[in-house]
């Protein structure tokens, strides 16, 4: 039987624009495989990569879309145009898949806001930190929430609007006036892919040829690596199928998916439970990062946990009882 030749995968440097925007190159392939590759990475990075976008806003003051904000230069469409540019970056062992992150914002007087301007909790960073939001007048303020999820492709407003009643129990603002409002979710951080079939020694009969891919990437990750995860994505797939004895089977990712939202609650980062900094910081160094963990420690392993005083052991079990959680050994 004749062996497939060796394939050599490289970054074409000279093409090489940033990290973020940048070519590739595989060779040699057999005739017709670059076409049946470049066609199959090229819709799964555009359409199955995971990002994190906003999927709900809350302005002070604002009930709609379609509403003026007082004392601001834009109204709720505009600035809710502008808070779906900014490009987020999350830890994926802070945050788990369904986690709601949410992002604030509390700001008055003349004033041009940038995304810098966020307040972001600990694993969540943005790209465009100089991308200007909004403009508010000398009597003007502005204060609002913006809600993310993680997730892959595109999700409309109208999907929003369920995800918010889904997830209503679980969202909290500290904002007392105003409505959850809706918008529609770009997860995907790849924005742009092209491939190209490039014939090798065309003067043989053994024709081999080279893929090109070209990739950019909104700068919340390298294209190298959204390739890779493409590639990742496939592979799973294509595994079910390697094995004749999957045949007849159910095993897509809906069970794994199901699993995960039965236990939404447990599995909660203690990230994003506002907890002190101090609390967060020793809780995290003695290994713990999920309120699941939390639930199955004893009183004994809570309090001598080091750095954690009193104060702080009260309010990680405050923050428990929220969520239903007491642990053993508690009075």
């Amino acid at each position: 039987m004749k062996k497939f030749a060796k394939i050599n995968y490289t970054e074409i440097e000279t093409e090489k624009i940033s990290n973020f925007e940048t070519s590739f190159a595989l060779k040699p392939l057999a005739r017709g495989f670059a076409n049946t590759m470049g066609n199959a990475i090229r819709r799964t990075l555009l359409s199955s990569v995971p990002g994190v976008a906003p999927f709900a806003v809350k302005i002070a003051n604002v009930e709609h879309e379609f509403q003026t904000i007082q004392g601001v230069k834009e109204d709720a469409v505009q600035l809710i145009l502008n808070l779906k540019k900014i490009k987020f970056i999350y830890n994926n062992e802070i945050f788990n898949d369904e986690q709601i992150i949410k992002i604030s914002l509390k700001e008055k007087g003349e004033k041009t806001i940038k995304v810098s301007d966020l307040i972001l909790p600990i694993g969540v960073e943005v790209v465009n930190k100089d991308f200007e939001i909004a403009e508010i007048a000398k009597d003007g303020k502005l204060e609002l929430e913006i809600y993310l999820i993680s997730g892959r492709g595109y999700q409309t407003f109208n999907e929003n609007k369920d995800l918010i009643k889904k997830y209503s129990s679980l969202i909290e603002s500290n904002i007392s006036t105003g409505s959850l409002i809706a918008i529609d979710s770009d997860f995907s951080p790849v924005t742009k892919v092209s491939y190209e079939s490039i014939e090798l020694n065309t003067q043989t009969s053994d024709i081999q040829e080279k893929l090109k891919i070209n990739v950019k990437t909104n700068g919340s990750v390298e294209a190298k690596d959204a390739i890779a995860q493409a590639s990742h994505i496939l592979i799973s797939h294509l595994k079910i199928i390697s094995k004749v004895s999957n045949i007849q089977k159910d095993i897509i990712f809906e069970e794994i998916k199901e699993e995960k939202k039965e236990n939404f609650v447990e599995k909660i980062q203690i990230s994003s439970i506002d907890l002190s900094v101090r609390s967060y910081n020793s809780l995290r160094r003695a290994g713990y990062s999920t309120i699941d963990q939390l639930s199955k420690i004893s009183m004994d392993e809570l309090s001598n946990i080091k750095n954690l005083g009193k104060k702080s052991v009260d309010e990680i079990l405050d923050k428990l009882v929220e969520y239903g959680i007491t642990i053993k050994g508690e009075e």
